[in-house]
């Protein structure tokens, strides 16, 4: 393998030291490389102890990579130095290295310096349902207590925030500040802060405050784009002297608008300036006929309707007016700090008595070990020992940093020994309050290539290895015109160019943006419309058609049979696994594109977060379980009967509605029963029955039991695998019995508790996981958010649903939160009955408006460079021709410069880049074009009618008479097989828990095909052709990462694994193991919901773990290699091949008597009595087990066994 070439710029980065250092690494640069070059770095060649350097990284993985690195390079360099001792000194401290997640390093922190913030040595890391499930009960009980109080100060905000039906919306305040402030240092203090704003005299010149600067800036900033409007026209009409009197009138506009603008004035200055501003008459002069008359006058109207909107926005107030709206909002918000602080302390004593913390608490608890905050902040002795620890501190990702961790990292650093690796450009977590601004303070600050010790160093990279010199140039192309310090908070200037620097084989190659025209005669309505703040509805439709041609696209790419680089293969045709679809949100959409894709028989991975809840089979099980509990709730109940679980028909309904009609429903079916007919009678019965029977089961059974005896009572489970995806409403089913017995493990547990746990969940917007049944990591074309793909890369890249508007509906809230200037509320005054937003909020709005889309810009900086040889953009437009007409115009008035408040004032990434197309001359970089949606309608019903033609044509040629010679003869050729035609699908490796799912798809292949189907799509086509609207199907429920059956085997194994025999563990102790596995990452919170504590403890009981205490040699997790001949594998199979298993042997061990003992673990669900068969089941899988052993090992296996979870461990011999 060739060494690696760094460039002049990775060699600075990896070998630079003395000062803080920033390596500002643009997209696909190698900035991890170059991190985990320098490390291994500082290890061999500094001699500096691993140990001695703290690593913060972004994801667990990030963390792994890095250590097997570390350990390879070690171990390469021992092959040459095997007596180093500093080397072999290395390997043993890389175990406890501080290679982690910012979380891991607090965690070790506090656990290893607890008693210096009084809290308990055993805590445990809460599971974020159970966080949910305090908070609630908290939240709860508080505003109980201050009913009961009768409170003036809550009755006050009650009144104000809530309404007559319930007091949500002020709860879902309290927690959403207190989730915001988690961000900051010092909550409780960036709180009072915030709040104390509020609190200064009427006097104070409004212009001179936070807020007042920030509305003059952006009200001069309207103002001079009316006047670049006006100069415009003023242009033209100044050539014809017909229009001297026009001309006249816009010159005084312009003047007296420009008057206008002067940042030394006070606010009340401007106020009456603004107020007192006039319009000169507009002259009428029927004689003068020029055309250009009336498009002045257009224009002129455009820029006074501009102007107003902008001044009844902000202007309406004097600076004392505007001081007293603020003033008078004080004491509410004093009120609702009190409530969220009173929320905040009782939360916390609550996690006190249970002895438990979240993952803020871990980031907060660590910082007060690590700070002084009694007066001024200072670091602890704790902080001094890191200090004197580390001689590094290496942050991968710096951009995504909080200012938490900055303040955390800062105190044990020395000031001179932090290396930060980041690109600002790449930052897209601020709705996760990450603070792209202590990158940027760092950028400008920080000398380039230049040693400074008090300063710090900055150094640049700038050449991507990634992808093909059209994708950068495009990039580059945009963000030079789009990114700027106002909006996108850096100016993207040569510097931040991304230079090429991969070694792809000589292609011409063009990207390509298919615009998908609508041609609506509406569109100038619909577009005002969405240009108002709430703006993220998308019609269904428009979604369906742009994932039709994106579909139809994907095929032919994969038909087309064109090439990608491959590093270790060269040129090699393309896969699915080469295609990435990526979209800005995937909730609604990827489903959409998930079934396209599907229905052209297209693999397919949907990364996307799920409507699990909403589903049809989850709906129906709880809404069973809300009748159990309470048989009074109408639409539970008659959501059940309506069910297969009910089997009532419609009519059977209104039957039983007619008993009574003011009654409650259960109350008419119960009394229903004396008049309707004996069947419908029957299925009452029957109904009431199974009720009583699961309301006494609920006393003694836990939850998860209860809900597998209903599945079990009703057959449901069984049912919903006949529905259409019914594998996946199977398993989402199991994913609500586990949860249930995750529920059941907490601190909260009964029936009622889980039904309102999930109406909570469901009320808030959140949803559970729902089940997957293709991998990632499979040969399948990948859909995913932008934020999922950041840190990936993919040879062909679709960028879809580009027309998208970006989503500013946060801005409509009742109250804005920013981390500097603090809080926005609306004015509500209770008795006038009047509300309306302060300046304060409209302050906070224009900040963070400006915000959001500079955050989107870093995020189509992200779409567009995850490709590496191919990008596709895809988006609609309601009228792509107006559309463009409009922004030569806009870009005309610019002086044909994109500017920042032109690029503000599109709200989609498909804007942007139509912006720039016009802008630039691209043609030579990417292929425009423009798809009528009829062509794309049309185009799929050709491909309908063929698929029917070639039915009919088969039917044809059955029809037709052959000569028995030319039967006889086209018999014989069709007839012939290949006589090892087995050996052709057979694998030429596989490994152990592939082969019963490989021999089932070897029979798949002697069957005949599949008789071609008609898809009916003939009459949706006509719909959308004619704008029908549509109704679709539900999307299939895989939207998000599911943990499968598989998965939690394999999460199971792992546990066992980890597991030490000789240590006796307690509940707690098993959960506090799991939960230390979340923490450090080995595993994802998801992924420990699904593991059943009980189950482990279970195995610490059992006689096979007993015996281990016992055993002289326990091996676990062995791998290991067999030939073994295809015909001892697959029945009935013509074959003289030789088929290459691999396997993992979960755990054999050398017994008191020196026998080998052999145990394979197995998770699945057995039924009571069933345990043979599952014997059977894994026989073979056994066997070769044993034989791989005993030709590893050299001896016998003296006895091997099944060991099954479900059966509480016990072990059934495999003889």
């Amino acid at each position: 393998m060739s060494e690696t070439k760094w460039t002049r710029e990775q060699n600075l980065a990896i070998n630079e030291k003395d000062s803080n250092i920033l390596v500002a690494a643009a997209a696909g640069s190698g900035k991890t490389a170059v991190l985990v070059e320098r490390i291994i770095n500082k290890v061999i060649n500094e001699k500096i102890d691993i140990d001695k350097i703290l690593v913060v990284t972004f994801t667990n993985a990030a963390a792994s990579e890095m250590r097997e690195r570390i350990l390879d390079a070690i171990y390469k360099r021992l092959e040459d130095e095997p007596e180093n001792a500093h080397l072999q000194r290395q390997i043993n401290l890389l175990n406890k290295a501080s290679i982690s997640t910012i979380h891991a390093f607090c965690l070790d922190v506090i656990r290893n310096n607890f008693f210096e913030i009084d809290t308990s040595a055993n805590f445990r890391v809460g599971d974020t349902t159970e966080i949910e499930l305090i908070k609630q009960e908290i939240l709860e009980d508080l505003f109980e207590e201050k009913y009961e109080e009768e409170e003036s100060e809550f009755l006050n905000l009650i009144e104000m925030y809530t309404n007559y039906r319930s007091d949500d919306k002020l709860k879902e305040m309290v927690l959403d500040i207190y989730k915001f402030i988690q961000s900051t240092p010092f909550p409780e203090k960036w709180l009072k802060n915030a709040v104390e704003k509020f609190n200064y005299s009427t006097d104070v010149d409004f212009a001179k405050t936070d807020w007042g600067k920030i509305i003059l800036k952006e009200l001069f900033s309207q103002i001079e784009e009316c006047i670049l409007k006006l100069e415009k026209i003023h242009r033209e009409t100044a050539k014809f002297w017909e229009l001297d009197k026009f001309t006249v009138v816009l010159n005084q506009d312009i003047e007296n608008l420009r008057s206008l603008i002067n940042n030394n004035l006070r606010w009340d200055e401007v106020f009456y300036l603004i107020n007192d501003f006039t319009w000169k008459k507009w002259p009428v002069d029927k004689k003068v006929t020029i055309d250009l008359k009336n498009e002045a006058k257009e224009i002129r109207d455009s820029v006074k309707k501009q102007f107003t909107k902008i001044v009844s926005k902000v202007m309406i107030y004097s600076s004392k007016e505007a001081n007293e709206d603020i003033n008078k909002m004080y004491q509410t918000l004093q009120n609702l700090s009190n409530l969220v602080l009173e929320f905040t302390e009782k939360f916390k004593q609550a996690k006190r008595e249970k002895n438990i913390i979240d993952f803020n608490d871990i980031e907060h608890m660590a910082l007060d070990i690590l700070v002084n905050k009694e007066n001024t902040i200072e670091k602890t002795k704790v902080a001094k020992d890191y200090m004197q620890k580390f001689e590094e501190i290496d942050i991968d990702e710096y951009q995504d940093s909080n200012l938490v961790q900055e303040y955390i990292l800062s105190s044990i650093s020395r000031g001179n020994n932090i290396f930060m690796v980041g690109d600002v450009k790449q930052s897209i977590y601020r709705f996760r309050q990450a603070r792209p601004e202590l990158f940027i303070e760092k950028y400008n600050k920080y000398k380039l290539e230049e040693r400074d010790i008090k300063t710090g160093e900055k150094i640049q990279l700038f050449k991507n290895f990634r992808s093909r010199k059209n994708i950068l140039d495009i990039t580059n192309n945009i963000f030079k015109n789009i990114m700027s310090q106002e909006i996108g908070e850096i100016d993207y200037t040569e510097n931040e160019y991304l230079n090429y620097g991969a070694s792809y084989p000589e292609r011409k190659e063009k990207s390509e943006i298919y615009v998908i025209n609508l041609n609506e005669e509406n569109a100038e309505d619909y577009e005002e419309i969405y240009n108002e703040e709430d703006n993220t509805n998308e019609r269904i439709e428009d979604v369906v058609l742009e994932a039709k041609f994106v579909s139809k696209k994907v095929k032919e790419l994969l038909e087309s049979g064109i090439e990608v680089y491959d590093k270790k293969q060269g040129q090699r045709k393309i896969s699915y696994r080469d295609i990435a679809i990526l979209l800005r949100s995937t909730s609604t959409t990827a489903p959409i594109y998930e079934k396209e894709l599907s229905e052209l028989e297209l693999p397919v991975f949907s990364d996307s977060s799920s409507t699990y809840l909403e589903s049809i089979e989850i709906e129906t099980m709880m809404s069973l379980l809300k009748i159990i509990d309470n048989p009074m709730q109408d639409i539970p109940l008659v959501t059940v009967l309506r069910s297969t679980i009910g089997g009532f028909t419609d009519n059977d309904l209104i039957e039983i509605r007619l008993a009574d009609k003011k009654c409650s429903f259960y109350e008419a079916m119960l009394k229903s029963r004396i008049k309707v007919d004996d069947d419908i009678k029957a299925k009452i019965t029957k109904l009431l029955n199974n009720l009583e029977k699961w309301r006494k089961e609920v006393e003694y059974l836990s939850l998860d039991e209860l809900i597998w005896q209903i599945y079990l009572d009703t057959g449901y489970y069984h049912f919903v695998s006949l529905m259409p995806n019914g594998n996946v409403r199977q398993a989402n089913l199991k994913i609500l019995f586990e949860k249930a017995r995750e529920f059941e493990n907490t601190n909260f547990s009964g029936l009622f508790n889980f039904i309102n746990f999930i109406d909570r969940l469901k009320s808030s917007g959140g949803d559970l996981s729902s089940a997957k049944l293709i991998g990632e990591n499979e040969d399948v074309i990948r859909i995913m958010s932008i934020h999922k793909s950041k840190g990936l890369e993919f040879p062909i890249v679709f960028l879809c649903n580009t027309g998208k508007e970006f989503n500013m509906k946060d801005l409509n809230e009742n109250i804005i939160l920013h981390q500097e200037l603090g809080i926005g509320p609306k004015f509500i005054d209770t008795e006038k009955r009047i509300e309306y937003n302060t300046l304060a909020k409209e302050a906070l709005k224009i900040k963070a408006q400006k915000e959001i889309i500079s955050e989107e810009e870093r995020v189509l900086y992200v779409g567009l460079t995850r490709a590496k040889e191919k990008l596709i953009i895809t988006g609609i437009s309601k009228d792509s021709k107006k559309d463009l007409e409009k922004k030569k115009e806009l870009l005309s008035t610019y002086g044909n410069k994109i500017k920042s408040n032109l690029v503000e004032k599109y709200k989609s990434y498909l804007d942007w880049i139509e912006l720039v197309y016009l802008n630039e001359d691209l043609n030579e970089l990417l292929d425009f074009n423009e798809v009528n949606k009829k062509e794309i309608l049309k185009d799929l019903k050709e491909e309908n009618k063929k698929e029917k033609n070639i039915l009919k044509e088969i039917n044809n040629m059955a029809t037709e008479e052959y000569s028995k010679e030319k039967i006889e003869e086209l018999s014989k050729e069709l007839e012939w097989k290949y006589k090892y035609k087995d050996s052709t699908v057979l694998p030429t490796k596989t490994s152990v828990s592939r082969l019963k799912e490989e021999s089932q798809e070897i029979l798949k292949n002697k069957i005949e095909e599949k008789n071609l189907e008609e898809d009916g799509e003939t009459k949706l086509f006509e719909d959308l052709e004619n704008n029908v609207p549509i109704t679709l199907d539900k999307p299939k429920f895989l939207k998000d990462n599911k943990i499968t059956k598989a998965q939690i085997g394999t999460l199971i194994h792992m546990c066992i694994q980890k597991l030490d025999e000789n240590k006796c563990y307690t509940i707690r102790d098993i959960q506090n193991f799991v939960n230390e596995l979340v923490v450090k990452e080995i595993i994802t919170e998801k992924e420990s919901n699904n593991i059943d504590i009980n189950l482990l403890y279970k195995y610490t009981k059992s006689k096979i773990f007993e015996d281990l205490r016992k055993a002289k040699k326990v091996c676990k997790e062995q791998a290991f290699y067999i030939n073994i001949p295809a015909t001892e594998i697959y029945n009935n199979i013509n074959s003289n091949d030789n088929i290459l298993v691999q396997g993992v042997i979960d755990l054999y061990f050398i017994d008191e008597n020196e026998n080998i003992i052999l145990v394979d673990y197995k998770t699945d669900y057995v039924a009571n009595g069933k345990e043979q068969d599952v014997v059977n089941k894994y026989r073979k899988q056994i066997e070769i087990y044993k034989r791989a052993l005993e030709e590893a090992t050299g001896n016998k296996v003296f006895k091997s066994y099944l060991c099954l979870a479900n059966r509480d461990w016990n072990c059934y011999e495999v003889k």
